[in-house]
Parts: structure tokens; C-alpha cells; sequence
């Protein structure tokens, strides 16, 4: 399916699809709101990079600026998979982030924090990345706004044991983002007071 795409964005795009080619990832621009997280997570989520399915994957039945800044982030996986020796520390960190979601592993306290710790050392490092390709490519993106919606993100890993659920589109959340610093943090273990309860009245599974 083809997109309209404005002018300013598209060599970016064309540079994403280069780098797939030559990695040989797909490049999966579907044309619903949500995409299922591959076949072992049927978690819905607005986009993903799967290094074993070889596929970058980006809901694009949104507004054009919402599904560009995933396609973004899930590019700068693609980059930490090539680049970064930690990938393999993180992505364990993610199956077992998905594995106790759905109830397939029990971690107490301390297991369930490391895990959620490398969680975010991954997303962190893939928004800090991001936030340069904004800027590289001169792309017409606020930069302290992306870094609100990205503490928002960040925020929600530590919000798991609470409301029991992946927030999907809790950076989308206008009321969120508002409240969220708008720097990245050393640590996002302590999630600010009134975000924590805004998260808990909306997006604990009931």
C-alpha cells in the first residue's frame, strides 16, 4: 500500500528502506492501527523490529506523523541490533518481559526490576538515537516534545507489576505527555506521582 508521504520525510524513508534491503529485513508498513508483536506474543503494539523474523514492522492506519516517529524508533532497533553488544542482553530482557506478561515465567521482585531495568536501558538508548536521527535528518519533529512522549514510554516498563498490562499508545496520551519531564532521566525507576496514578486509573487491566 502506498502512502502519502510529505516531501521533507521521504528521504529519511528511503533510507530505512536501503538499509533493510541490505540486511534483509522486511519493511512492514501495514495499513491497520495495530500489529500483532510476532507469533509467539499476540500482544498489539504500534510497530516492532524482530531481528530472528528478520522483519521491522509499522502501523500506518494512523496520522502520518504518529506512525513516522515509530517507524523511527523501530529503525534505531534495527541499528542497535547491528551496532550494539549489549543486544542480546536486551533482548532476553524482552522475551522475559513478554513471557511473565502472559504469565509463562515467575520472577520475584528483584528479577522482575533487573529485567525491567534492561528493558529500558534498551528503549532509552533506541529514543536517545532517535532524537539524533531527528535532528541529522532535519526532520520537522519537536525534539523536547518526542522527549516527553519518550519519558512517558520509558515510565510505562515501571508501571508493568502495577497495572499489569503493555499500555499500548500510552505515548500517544496528550495528558501523559504533558506531565512528562522534558530531558531523559538517569532513571526511570520512580515514576513521577501523578503520572503513576493517571497510568493506574486508565490503564490498569481491570
Amino acid at each position: 500500500m502506498k502512502y502519502d508521504i510529505p516531501e521533507e520525510y521521504k528521504p529519511f524513508i528511503a533510507s530505512v528502506k536501503r538499509q533493510c534491503k541490505t540486511y534483509g529485513i522486511e519493511l512492514m508498513l501495514a495499513p491497520s492501527r495495530n500489529v500483532v508483536l510476532t507469533d509467539d506474543y499476540t500482544q498489539d503494539c504500534s510497530g516492532y523490529f524482530c531481528d530472528r523474523d528478520k522483519v521491522l514492522a509499522v502501523a500506518c492506519g494512523k496520522p502520518f506523523k504518529e506512525w513516522f516517529e515509530i517507524l523511527v524508533h523501530e529503525f534505531c532497533h534495527l541499528e542497535q541490533w547491528k551496532t550494539d553488544p549489549r543486544w542480546e542482553k536486551w533482548t532476553t530482557a524482552c522475551e522475559k518481559t513478554w513471557e511473565w506478561m502472559s504469565g509463562g515465567i515467575i520472577m520475584n521482585n528483584t528479577q522482575l526490576r533487573n529485567v525491567l531495568d534492561d528493558m529500558v536501558e534498551l528503549e532509552k538508548d533506541c529514543e536517545m538515537r532517535a532524537v539524533e536521527k531527528i535532528r541529522k535528518w532535519e526532520l520537522p519533529i519537536s525534539v523536547q516534545k518526542y522527549v516527553q512522549k519518550a519519558n512517558v514510554y520509558l515510565y510505562s516498563y515501571h508501571m508493568l507489576p502495577v497495572i499489569k498490562r503493555f499500555p499500548t499508545g500510552v505515548h500517544t496520551d496528550s495528558v501523559l505527555i504533558d506531565m512528562a519531564p522534558k530531558t531523559f532521566k538517569k532513571s526511570y525507576r520512580k515514576v513521577p506521582d501523578d503520572m503513576a496514578k493517571y497510568m493506574v486509573a486508565k490503564y490498569t487491566l481491570k
